[in-house]
């Protein structure tokens, strides 16, 4: 499988060089096609992540920082989170108006105004403080539309085994950026694996990011998405990064 992944990153790689020339495959197109219209369609969902990023520690020196989440998302506007990096657990809850992040560690909490819609927040909450909290691209109705337009490359990179199981194994690139798409081939076409690489400045780097645990379409009470100060906590103020 690693000899696989390095093949078809170099492939990849070497697909941004050729210019602008555009070519997106049918095949790839109509199972990208599917995963958005199957997340279109349910109430809500829950799942589990693990997530291997790099991440800048000083000029030219990267590590491999880990964490693993878990997240509900009902409706268009309610999301809960539980995120665990540094030994530590740190908690997210909109409620479509407003957006609470808690570190348990701390015991210090934050809240914010928010967009009145998940995936509006999860885009607010990347640009104005720099925290992307899910990698939710697919969940966006026009989430094909906007890979079409933002990459020059999208092929379909036929069949493969992941971890035991049989996968749909997709590729995209532009002139900054490849994307890599494993589909699991159940009846319910939903993402195993997406590996980003950012070629750009200011250096060149890569998040991988692995789904499991799966839900739909269950009921989940208001209150799972409100907050409740713990005991002794305290608020601080949330700032925008610069």
């Amino acid at each position: 499988m690693k000899k696989t992944v390095l093949l078809t990153f170099g492939i990849l790689c070497s697909l941004t060089l050729r210019g602008q020339e555009i070519q997106h495959d049918s095949t790839a197109l109509h199972l990208l096609d599917k995963v958005a219209e199957y997340f279109g369609e349910i109430n809500s969902i829950k799942f589990s992540t693990r997530t291997a990023e790099d991440v800048g520690l000083a000029d030219n020196f990267l590590i491999k920082e880990f964490k693993t989440s878990e997240f509900i998302m009902q409706g268009p506007n309610k999301l809960a989170g539980k995120v665990h990096r540094h030994g530590s657990d740190h908690f997210y809850r909109y409620n479509g108006s407003q957006l609470v992040y808690y570190s348990m560690e701390g015991n210090f909490y934050t809240a914010a105004d928010a967009p009145s819609t998940t995936l509006e927040m999860l885009d607010w909450l990347d640009e104005d403080f720099g925290v992307k909290l899910v990698l939710a691209d697919f969940f966006y109705p026009d989430f094909t539309q906007n890979l079409m337009e933002s990459m020059d490359y999208i092929a379909f990179l036929g069949n493969t085994t992941l971890d035991g199981k049989q996968v749909f194994h997709i590729g995209t690139a532009n002139e900054s950026m490849t994307v890599q798409l494993w589909i699991n081939q159940d009846l319910e076409l939903r993402p195993v694996k997406v590996i980003l690489t950012y070629l750009g400045d200011p250096y060149a780097r890569q998040m991988e990011v692995d789904f499991e645990s799966w839900e739909v379409n269950q009921t989940y009470p208001d209150s799972v998405f409100e907050f409740l100060p713990p005991p002794n906590s305290k608020q601080i103020t949330w700032t925008k990064k610069d």
